[in-house]
């Protein structure tokens, strides 16, 4: 539908003439052409009639008895209901100044009188084009104010959103920053009672982090009984002049009736405490925080925080303080494990120490009387043979209690030995030998013996081994028990290797037997003093148990090492010890 038509359809026009007749030719003119007209001769009268029913467009005569065109249009334009409004002016008047009048005071064209119809249609047609533009326009404008209005208000509400936003990115920063602050705290103090082993240094270390880092005005340790009634400060800080009043504070608190049993089953409380402070008897108020510190549901500890009532204790301080408590926990238990482990290690060094020392004592004091009873049994075998009496059984008698007092003499020297090598009494006399020239001689005895066994002992050494500087008298020995165990416990028709190589400036010696191999879970302890493995190959567990013990301290003493290692159906003893001069 285009515009001059819904204008034609809809345009309501006021006719103001003071003659009739021009009134009655006017809308004729008009309602011929489909407008819609109302008329009227005076002009207050369509002053009011505009008011009442604003129209489209107004012609108005400017000739009139009561009020004149120009003023009823300026009364028109004062009206915020018919401001906007166009009037033409109708008049027989054909001068330019009033033309030039009526268009200043508000007239949008001007008729001359006498008109012409088509002027008239077309002058009305094109002001009510106009006006419906204009119309249109205004409320194009209308709507785009509404617009930017809305615009404008969406925009102060997404700077409002992102104001809350930045306000909630600098808070949750912040909160992000302090929580990594305290899990810096945390990780120190973690890290410093979890190290330490003395339990005042994890109490001191825990008040003193959590002092600085909430601000405190007081805080306490306190060590409890697991029934909560009784308490003794461990560790405390009070930066107020007087240093009894958390103490008198806690006294108070306990003495509360339900305070063990409200306080047993809650890891930690928070409440706030009034008391009277000061010989003036000042009214004081503190948030407290109560962290119970347990371990296995036993009651280790308590921590006890203070600050002013203002300032209570946020989720992210009880946070810190809980886990601040299950550290000390671990630190605590740590550190009592430890200190009830070196209480035990001491009772058992003065236990060990005792062992020793009658030991020691035991051995000097049997050494004399095994030893007069091995003389008396060489006299009494002296006595025998010179009055010839031979009986087989005597003899071996005799022979028995002279190989069981040889046993208990080597057993009593060992034990001497072992207390002097730990009291480290025995200095190194070094000597440099050939290895290959004093290995068979130091072993001459074992290798009749293996041949009487018939066992096959071989000694193996490459031409190129480097000279020994050692103790001779301790390697001896080390090497003589080795080979008396291998042959004692080698079965018949298997062999005992001795080898040697030179590794980093370290000699291997290593004595191997095969047909025989020893447990995994023996192999460990096979080096203790007084231990037998139970059985190995055809041969139950024998000796003093000695042996081996006293090999170790002597390779030990020799600035070496050895060890064992058990394969199918071989054993190798492995002696290691430093290439040394003669300077050394």
């Amino acid at each position: 539908m285009s515009l001059s038509k819904l204008t034609i359809d809809s345009a309501l026009i006021l006719l103001i003439d003071d003659t009739p007749d021009n009134l009655r030719l006017l809308a004729k003119i008009l309602e011929a052409h489909g407008f819609k007209v109302k008329k009227t001769v005076s002009a207050k009268m369509a002053i009011q009639a505009a008011q009442l029913e604003p129209p489209d467009l107004i012609l108005l005569d400017i000739n009139m008895p009561e009020i004149s065109g120009y003023e009823v249009c300026q009364q028109l334009k004062r009206q915020e209901k018919t401001v906007n409004i166009p009037i033409i002016f109708i008049s027989a008047l054909d001068q330019i100044t009033d033309k030039i009048k009526a268009f200043e005071i508000g007239g949008v064209d001007y008729i001359t009188k006498p008109f012409q119809e088509s002027e008239v249609l077309a002058r009305v047609q094109n002001q009510l084009i106009i006006y419906e533009q204009r119309k249109m326009l205004l409320a194009q404008n209308k709507h785009l104010q509404q617009e930017i209005q809305e615009r404008q208000q969406a925009q102060a509400a997404l700077q409002e959103l992102n104001r809350c936003f930045e306000q909630q990115i600098i808070q949750r920063t912040a909160e992000l920053q302090r929580s990594l602050e305290f899990e810096g705290r945390l990780k120190r103090i973690t890290d410093t009672v979890r190290d330490s082993l003395d339990e005042k240094h994890i109490w001191q270390a825990a008040v003193a982090e959590l002092v600085v880092g909430l601000e405190l005005d007081c805080c306490y340790a306190t060590i409890c009984t697991n029934d909560l009634k009784t308490c003794a400060v461990a560790y405390e800080y009070n930066k107020d002049s007087e240093p009894d009043w958390g103490v008198t504070c806690i006294k108070q608190i306990k003495s509360w009736v339900e305070f063990p049993t409200t306080m047993r089953t809650k890891h930690s409380t928070q409440f706030c405490w009034y008391f009277l402070k000061g010989e003036d008897k000042v009214e004081r108020k503190y948030a407290i925080l109560l962290c119970q510190i347990f371990d296995n549901q036993k009651t280790l500890g308590s921590l006890w925080l203070f600050k002013s009532a203002a300032k209570a204790f946020d989720e992210l301080e009880v946070r810190l303080v809980k886990q601040l408590a299950n550290q000390c926990a671990i630190a605590l238990r740590q550190a009592r494990l430890y200190q009830a482990a070196q209480a035990q290690v001491e009772e058992l060094q003065k236990l060990n120490q005792l062992k020793d020392d009658f030991l020691c004592s035991i051995s000097h004091e049997l050494r004399n009387p095994i030893a007069n009873i091995q003389s008396f049994i060489q006299l009494l075998e002296t006595e025998l043979t010179n009055v010839n009496h031979h009986n087989p059984k005597i003899l071996q008698y005799l022979t028995i209690l002279h190989e069981e007092c040889q046993g208990e003499l080597q057993l009593i020297q060992d034990l001497l030995d072992l207390q002097y090598l730990n009291a480290e009494f025995y200095p190194l006399q070094l000597t440099t030998i050939n290895l290959g020239d004093w290995i068979p001689y130091s072993i001459e005895v074992f290798i009749i013996q293996s041949q009487q066994q018939h066992q096959n002992l071989q000694i193996k050494l490459p031409p190129d081994l480097p000279l020994l500087t050692t103790d001779i008298s301790s390697l001896s020995r080390i090497l003589r028990e080795l080979i008396k165990n291998a042959c004692k416990y080698t079965p018949a028709g298997e062999t005992i290797t001795i080898t040697a190589s030179h590794q980093n400036n370290h000699l291997h010696l290593c004595v191997i037997n095969s047909g025989v191999e020893i447990p995994e879970a023996e192999l460990s302890r096979i080096f203790d003093k007084f231990y037998r493995i139970p059985n190995i190959g055809h041969l139950t567990s024998g000796g003093t148990g000695l042996g081996l013990a006293l090999v170790k301290k002597l390779v030990e003493h020799l600035g070496g090492s050895i060890f064992v290692e058990s394969h199918p159906r071989e054993i190798c003893f492995t002696l290691v010890l430093p290439l040394l001069t003669e300077s050394q």
